[in-house]
């Protein structure tokens, strides 16, 4: 999920297509999903007249994901991870991302895949700041009586 000034402008949620051997994989490869999502903003923003200077925030909950990209050199452990994956760590390297830890319990976009219980929904909905409307219409439409 992308915020920009105060709103949220783009989001996306689907499995990813391949099989992943570790958290640690399926974490990676989002983050650099993200990666190239934050280069087309950029692209887009800078075609809009509006640059974009400071470095962007990457929320990931997985540390191992976030050590990954920080490390250029790579783990035999990861050596089937395809190289275009490796995007990010590219990115990150020349500082036009930043990787940081969130906690599963505060990673807001969990909203979008997870089935929550009524706390942290609200939590979730608060934090992206979606407002709860009551749009009952019991008693908001008056009989009108035919009848002369």
């Amino acid at each position: 999920m992308f915020s920009f000034g105060s709103g949220d402008v783009s989001w996306s949620s689907k499995k990813q297509p391949i099989v992943a051997l570790s958290s640690t994989e399926v974490e990676y490869r989002g983050a650099a999903i993200v990666a190239c999502e934050v280069v087309w903003l950029q692209k887009l923003l800078l075609d809009l007249g509006q640059s974009v200077d400071a470095l962007v925030v990457i929320y990931c909950d997985n540390i191992s994901s976030i050590l990954l990209a920080n490390n250029p050199v790579y783990h035999a452990r990861t050596k089937h991870i395809k190289v275009h994956y490796h995007f990010i760590r590219e990115k990150f390297i020349v500082k036009e991302i930043d990787l940081i830890h969130v906690s599963t319990e505060d990673q807001v976009v969990g909203i979008f895949t997870k089935a929550l219980g009524t706390d942290k929904l609200k939590k979730f909905r608060q934090m992206l700041g979606v407002l709860e409307v009551d749009l009952s219409l019991r008693g908001s439409v008056e009989n009108s009586s035919s009848t002369s």
